[in-house]
């Protein structure tokens, strides 16, 4: 991961706590939606953090 890569995991997980740490996890609509962007970015942050990994430590290419 680079210097920040860990914050997108980080806030996706803070989404999907948020609803019970803050107590509105009464609002369905606002519950399901930061539970679902949470997954999302969470998610996404972490196969871009993995990719940029991947092409880092593989050296990308033969050179010929």
């Amino acid at each position: 991961m680079n210097r920040y890569g860990w914050l997108g995991i980080v806030f996706g997980i803070w989404l999907i706590i948020a609803p019970f740490v803050l107590g509105y996890s009464n609002v369905v609509n606002a519950m399901w939606n930061d539970i679902i962007l949470g997954i999302l970015v969470a998610v996404s942050s972490y196969l871009t953090n993995a990719e940029l990994r991947g092409a880092r430590v593989g050296g990308g290419g033969e050179n010929k």
